[in-house]
């Protein structure tokens, strides 16, 4: 509930979860797109796909934008000035931070992204509401930098660049269970050499202890199935867990932010059994080892994991696959544009 003048666990959690969705260094979002307005129980066990469409009502188009970490700061500096007054003033705007992040009170600034000290002029992809990019809620630090920076942010993609917080959180937490729930042998438990859906409910409901609904099911198949045959093999394990940044964070065994071939094959012999077939991960560098440097690096993984995301791949009921914030906006600077070029030829 208080969300619009702190930090909260679940703005953290929501927040840090589409980074992770996005592949981004770190992420922000205005808490006014968080509208769930409650309190959750302390035991509470899990997050279901009611409380995502509770939480997160409205399309929420998210970008990921190279921002400086001298403008992070500044922004999210910004939108928090409220709630340092007394008495403290609720702020749609005030952002909501990823766990990566550490914001200092004394000096009201963000020490720390992605787990280490600010550099201000470093660069650092960011997952970011795209209508804040364009005015809503007058962040003056970000405006002033998308006015300076327009290149970087061009119109006519955004319709490709924005991903719907909603579709994200599914789709990516969606993706996540699959390491939860195992090694291949785990799931595909009569070794027919795939994985169905009846595998997936039954290792999903071994793992929650409860039963699942079927949608459930068939977002955690659609995220794994990418040539949608209605099996899960074992490649496609390996992709969807790559996908997965906790997946990832564990292949990185001496934690130097990159995936060299001898920590994906171990990897790979966890998940896939110690026969797995090589060449699946030799497939995996070709994807994301384009420049042929011997390893995976953080930007490959999020463009790749951009450039795979579709909106019909998860379901949501009562979502809908346009993408209206966007549209809305476009119109939106097409008529203020037409306005100027009309005042100025009068």
């Amino acid at each position: 509930k208080t969300n619009r003048i702190q930090q909260t666990s679940l703005g953290t959690k929501l927040v840090s979860s589409l980074r992770d969705a996005l592949g981004a260094d770190c992420c922000v979002l205005n808490a006014g797109n968080i509208r769930g307005n409650k309190d959750y129980d302390a035991d509470k066990k899990y997050f279901t796909y009611n409380d995502i469409k509770t939480e997160v009502p409205f399309d929420a188009e998210m970008v990921v934008m190279p921002l400086p970490g001298k403008v992070i700061s500044e922004t999210v500096k910004f939108t928090r000035a409220k709630s340092f007054l007394d008495p403290p003033v609720s702020f749609g705007g005030y952002m909501q931070i990823s766990d990566d992040m550490t914001f200092d009170n004394e000096t009201q600034s963000v020490t720390h992204i992605a787990g280490q000290p600010i550099d201000p002029d470093k660069i650092y992809s960011t997952g970011i509401l795209f209508m804040v990019m364009t005015g809503v809620d007058n962040i003056t630090p970000l405006m002033d930098w998308a006015s300076q920076n327009s290149h970087l942010f061009p119109m006519d993609a955004c319709s490709e660049m924005g991903r719907p917080a909603k579709l994200l959180l599914v789709d990516y937490f969606s993706k996540a269970i699959w390491y939860q729930m195992g090694a291949f042998k785990d799931i595909d438990v009569d070794n027919k050499g795939h994985v169905s859906a009846a595998d997936v409910k039954a290792a999903a409901e071994k793992h929650f202890g409860d039963s699942v609904a079927q949608i459930y099911v068939d977002n955690v198949m659609r995220a794994a199935d990418v040539n949608k045959d209605g099996k899960i093999t074992k490649d496609e394990l390996l992709r969807v867990n790559m996908m997965n940044a906790w997946a990832r964070r564990d292949m990185d065994l001496n934690k130097d932010g990159v995936l060299d071939r001898e920590e994906v094959e171990t990897f790979a012999k966890k998940i896939l059994g110690d026969d797995f077939d090589r060449t699946l991960v030799d497939t995996m560098f070709a994807q994301l080892d384009t420049e042929k440097k011997g390893h995976i690096e953080p930007r490959a993984v999020e463009l790749w994991m951009t450039n795979s995301f579709t909106l019909e791949g998860v379901s949501v009921p009562g979502q809908t696959l346009e993408r209206g914030e966007i549209k809305a906006v476009k119109e939106r600077l097409l008529e203020r544009s037409n306005s100027k070029t009309e005042e100025g030829g009068g």
